[in-house]
């Protein structure tokens, strides 16, 4: 007959609550960046396939905003910090010839600072 294990619950309890501790160390990260994108506006035909393109990439969920300004169409990406390598090659593998903005960072429904 093999021994009885014994349940510690108290001391799992101790243990959950000493690594729920905050450290003072770490600085905290924005949980959002946006990225503005911009391409000249061609012709009508043209400007509708590149955003078509770029809405069924798999940059599209990440598409907070188009807006059309004379001859550039401005697109903004909210993404994680942590997608922006990601999201930069596939951004260059659709939009060849996009411009891409200054990153900044957006703190949720706040917005840009």
């Amino acid at each position: 007959m093999a021994p009885a294990l014994s349940l510690n619950i108290a001391d799992a309890g101790a243990r959950r609550a000493a690594a729920a501790v905050k450290r003072n160390n770490v600085i905290p990260f924005p949980s959002r960046v946006l990225l503005p994108v911009s391409f000249m506006r061609g012709s009508d035909e043209r400007t509708s396939t590149q955003l078509w393109a770029l809405l069924h990439s798999p940059l599209g969920v990440y598409v907070t905003s188009i807006e059309r300004v004379r001859n550039e169409v401005t697109v903004r990406l909210d993404i994680a910090p942590d997608d922006l390598d990601f999201t930069l090659h596939t951004l260059i593998s659709t939009l060849p010839e996009a411009r891409i903005g200054r990153i900044s960072r957006h703190f949720g429904n706040e917005g840009a600072r």
